[in-house]
């Protein structure tokens, strides 16, 4: 009886350290995904959007190669449905979310656009009521509404930074928010049979092949040189903003909670926000702390409103 509970115990504690571990390489992703915010909005002063997005797709895939030595035999075996949600992936979680983030951001400061990724839990929420027909409590719901009450009292103060057009570019960066949700749905049908690094390197490729011909037109439009600044920005989304933070989200959104995964987004704003401030320069003005304290009140309730139950990805291939 001593060895069967101590064998409980033991086992316990692994899941709570797998659990811990699992949530601080989600927040790590967040993080680094933050950062992008405040890289993309120096890219984009000057090198075009499809130019600069499939030159950070580049970088990233050649880092991928050697992750990928002797994993290609996994890559053949994929399925058609595999395949679909790796595509999907690459098409919502890489392309549009970059494409959406990169216009946007010429569009609005870059601290008003990281704290409208904030509000990616409950955008995740209402996807996974319609997609996956999970239940939204009312304290879930009321994290929604928190959020996207958060935007709204950002957004009512754009005359403040540039009227009608930052208007628009958060806008476009709450389209980003939805596709970085629809990434996350997809990679969880999937979780169980693809590794991660399988994983990132296919939606890499898939977005490469989807980017070339608009970044080949911007190749072609370039009338000056690409700055020595920008091609390090390039590099930094390359390799930091795009293979570690997906290698991380990938392999440790299967092992938690769709809560878990949702509060840890809140890593994505606090790292925009942070960064914007000491890296930009860009003001901190009361609405935006306001937007703030709303939007991690959403967070807060939906990681605890009750459907912090396990995803049906038990078994995932994490590396």
């Amino acid at each position: 009886m001593d060895q069967i509970r101590q064998l409980a115990e033991e086992t316990a504690r692994s899941s709570r350290y797998e659990g811990l571990k699992a949530s601080v390489m989600l927040i790590g992703a967040m993080s680094l995904a933050g950062s992008s915010v405040v890289v993309g909005k120096m890219l984009v002063a000057s090198v075009p959007v499809f130019l600069a997005a499939f030159g950070s797709l580049l970088v990233a895939f050649a880092c991928m190669i050697p992750l990928m030595y002797g994993r290609f035999s996994e890559v053949r075996l994929l399925t058609g449905r595999e395949w679909l949600y790796l595509f999907l992936q690459g098409l919502c979680g890489i392309v549009l979310f970059r494409v959406f983030t990169l216009y946007g951001l010429r569009l609005t400061g870059a601290m008003q656009a990281g704290i409208i990724t904030g509000t990616t839990p409950a955008v995740l929420a209402l996807l996974s009521l319609v997609l996956l027909r999970e239940r939204l409590s009312v304290r879930g719901a009321a994290g929604v509404a928190l959020a996207m009450a958060g935007c709204l009292v950002i957004n009512a103060f754009a005359a403040e930074e540039g009227g009608e057009s930052s208007l628009a570019g958060s806008l476009l960066v709450g389209a980003a928010v939805g596709c970085e949700a629809l990434f996350t749905i997809c990679r969880k049908r999937i979780a169980r049979s693809v590794s991660a690094t399988v994983n990132t390197a296919v939606l890499i490729f898939c977005s490469l092949v989807l980017l070339a011909a608009p970044a080949a037109w911007d190749l072609c439009c370039l009338t000056e040189a690409v700055p020595p600044a920008a091609l390090l920005a390039i590099l930094y989304y390359g390799v930091f903003a795009t293979v570690v933070a997906y290698l991380l989200w990938t392999s440790a959104v299967g092992r938690v909670s769709g809560a878990t995964a949702g509060a840890a987004t809140a890593a994505m704003p606090a790292s925009s926000v942070l960064l914007a401030v000491f890296l930009l320069g860009e003001p901190l003005h009361p609405h935006h702390l306001a937007g703030c304290l709303l939007i991690a009140a959403g967070i807060l309730l939906n990681s605890v409103h009750g459907q912090g139950r396990k995803d049906d990805c038990r078994g995932e291939r994490n590396i």
